[in-house]
């Protein structure tokens, strides 16, 4: 698999989790169609409702950075903070392939 995986956890305020997750329906559909993901998969806590984690496959590391720079600057990320109960946590990871001798 090639390009990046992002990987970003959200804890929302306990009564904004519903409403995030109808938010994460509209991200899982949409964000795919952004110039460099190649897809997201979205994560809920079984025993932390207000926990979401999302797996994202992007081309790189610019092209998700981008697309962070255009939902800060369209305010996008202001409505979405709103559902927050802190900061995201997010971090890029490559995957790593065994070097196992056939």
């Amino acid at each position: 698999m090639s390009g990046i995986q992002v990987i970003i956890t959200f804890e929302t305020h306990p009564e904004a989790s519903a409403p995030f997750a109808v938010l994460l329906d509209q991200v899982q559909h949409d964000l795919p169609r952004v110039n460099g993901c190649q897809g997201v998969r979205v994560f809920v806590g079984s025993e932390k409702p207000c926990v979401f984690t999302l797996l994202e496959h992007w081309d790189s590391e610019v092209a998700h950075q981008a697309h962070i720079a255009t939902v800060v600057a369209s305010g996008a990320w202001d409505r979405i903070a709103t559902h927050l109960a802190k900061d995201p946590v997010s971090h890029y990871y490559r995957e790593r392939v065994p070097k196992i001798a056939a």
